[in-house]
């Protein structure tokens, strides 16, 4: 009996964890390290002197109607004007766009720019699609200027010496089936909930899955999952 029990906390303690990476929190990055990311890329996207300083969080519904953010900093520059520099939630740096007036504060969908005279901002969108390729500003129209790394990645696997990691191949399984992450639905003391990850394995009955949010390996009962899930890891691991 205390076994079972004892397996059934663990097992309330791991979901509650999957759980908690499902409903997204802010992940905004420390503005020493956007800095130093900064001054890594150099030109363009860092300037001589220029320094970081983080303005806001805009929090938008994300296509799987959790609550995301982009995460806004401000790079000031010796020769005048701002860097608007924009972050998902995971957090990657996406890229920046050059504007004339600070960024200072935020509404919804927008961050708000000071025009100077102390009481005129103007909004700034940045759409939960994702910034635009160019926003006018007073007229003045900016584009975005997007972070190379994550360019390369998009473009596939990268020569050995180009600085950024091969994205790795997706496993197969035997029965030739894309193990790729997708929904599962897990059931603890009778509450169900759905969470995004990827298999990792099977052993003594109990199920390894990788959370798509955050990384993290959760390890949880088989008699714990949907009918459907079940039947997916009998195809994806027989022999």
């Amino acid at each position: 009996m205390r076994k079972t029990l004892t397996t059934l906390i663990c097992a309330t303690v791991a979901v509650t964890g999957l759980m908690q990476a499902e409903a997204a929190k802010k992940n905004d990055p420390d503005k020493r390290d956007v800095q130093k990311l900064m001054e890594e890329l150099g030109d363009p996207h860092y300037q001589d002197r220029m320094k970081v300083y983080s303005v806001c969080s805009l929090e938008f519904e994300g296509a799987d109607g959790e609550d995301d953010y982009y995460h806004i900093y401000s790079g000031t520059l010796k020769k005048g004007g701002y860097h608007l520099i924009v972050y998902n939630n995971v957090p990657e740096y996406l890229g920046f766009y050059l504007v004339d007036f600070e960024p200072v504060d935020y509404e919804e969908g927008a961050v708000l720019l000071d025009s100077g005279d102390g009481s005129t901002y103007f909004p700034f969108p940045i759409p939960a699609s994702g910034p635009a390729d160019t926003v006018r500003v007073d007229g003045i129209p900016t584009k975005f200027v997007k972070n190379p790394r994550l360019e390369e990645k998009k473009e596939g696997p990268i020569v050995a010496g180009g600085g950024i990691p091969a994205v790795p191949d997706k496993e197969t399984s035997a029965s030739g089936e894309v193990i790729d992450y997708r929904d599962w639905n897990i059931t603890i003391k009778g509450r169900t909930i759905t969470v995004n990850a990827l298999f990792v394995k099977v052993e003594k009955g109990q199920v390894t899955l990788k959370s798509s949010k955050n990384g993290r390996e959760t390890t949880i009962p088989g008699s714990a999952f949907s009918d459907e899930d079940k039947e997916y890891i009998r195809r994806i691991t027989a022999k």
